[in-house]
């Protein structure tokens, strides 16, 4: 499998510490450490976190040809967590504003995964469209991820037409359906009618402990629920899930089967510090199992 994640490189400043994150480098790195090989489009500053977001995406084996050094500096998100729920201040205009596309991105992929939040900048919203309109990707994910006021209706609506999946959360669907004009109608009434709008094959909704609910153009509706664990920070956790999901899915795995893979994978993120912890023998040996005899959790 072979992806390229659009958007944002940044550190995630916590009381005592800096961890790299970002949602399309969280989606990348997780990629990488389930055997995918692909590359990042973003951008940081000519500074010393610039440099060791770098050395960190390389350490991963992310490509980093297509990452623009900016006059801007490199990309901060403070985090505050209240409750193990984690909220964020970010730094404006940063790197992650600046991204642009010098070199020609060569595929083939399999999937391109970008969100709104990089979005923020006009020349980003170019850069992404160039990519829209100059590869052919058959899955186009779209983590919608609002942040703030990062985000409008017309980055909305755009990401949704480009995309053949569409991440949310439940807070989000009230946000996403008053961009698509849809009202105010129930859960079902608003899968239904983003199905009929937009060119989407799956609709991914994460509802927090209550887990997650994978939903299909043709009406099939897949639950899985969350593991009973101890939450440590929910830092990267969703990002985490949709690496997991999109990787067995490009597997050919029944969506059933790669639902549970992604939630197991954010079970684990969840119950450790950071977005990109590494994995243990357990969770290898539980992905070993799924991929090699195609099992179930």
């Amino acid at each position: 499998m072979k992806f390229i994640c659009f958007g944002e490189i940044l550190f995630d400043i916590f009381k005592d510490s800096a961890r790299i994150g970002g949602a399309p480098l969280n989606v990348a790195a997780h990629f990488q450490k389930l055997g995918a090989t692909g590359t990042i489009v973003s951008a940081v500053g000519d500074d010393e976190l610039g440099r060791s977001a770098l050395d960190t995406v390389k350490k991963f084996g992310i490509g980093s040809e297509h990452i623009h050094i900016s006059e801007f500096p490199t990309g901060k998100a403070e985090v505050f967590l209240v409750d193990g729920i984690a909220d964020y201040a970010f730094n404006e205009p940063c790197a992650w504003d600046d991204i642009k596309i010098s070199d020609e991105l060569k595929g083939p992929f399999d999937v391109l995964c970008y969100g709104t939040l990089a979005q923020r900048s006009e020349q980003n919203r170019k850069a992404l469209c160039r990519i829209w309109d100059s590869i052919d990707v058959p899955v186009r994910f779209f983590d919608v991820n609002i942040r703030k006021n990062f985000y409008s209706k017309e980055i909305i609506d755009q990401g949704l037409l480009h995309a053949t999946i569409v991440k949310m959360n439940n807070d989000e669907i009230p946000v996403i359906a008053n961009a698509a004009d849809i009202g105010k109608k129930n859960f079902d009434e608003t899968i239904a009618e983003l199905f009929h709008r937009y060119p989407l094959d799956i609709i991914l909704v994460t509802l927090g402990k209550k887990g997650s609910v994978c939903c299909t153009k043709d009406g099939k509706i897949f639950r899985q629920n969350c593991k009973d664990i101890t939450v440590v920070d929910t830092v990267g956790a969703g990002d985490s899930l949709s690496a997991g999901f999109l990787h067995m899915m490009l597997k050919g795995a029944p969506l059933q089967q790669a639902l549970a893979f992604g939630s197991t994978l954010a079970d684990y993120v969840c119950a450790h510090q950071g977005a990109i912890p590494e994995y243990d023998q357990e969770l290898l040996n539980k992905f070993h199992y799924v991929q090699d005899k195609e099992g179930t959790f």
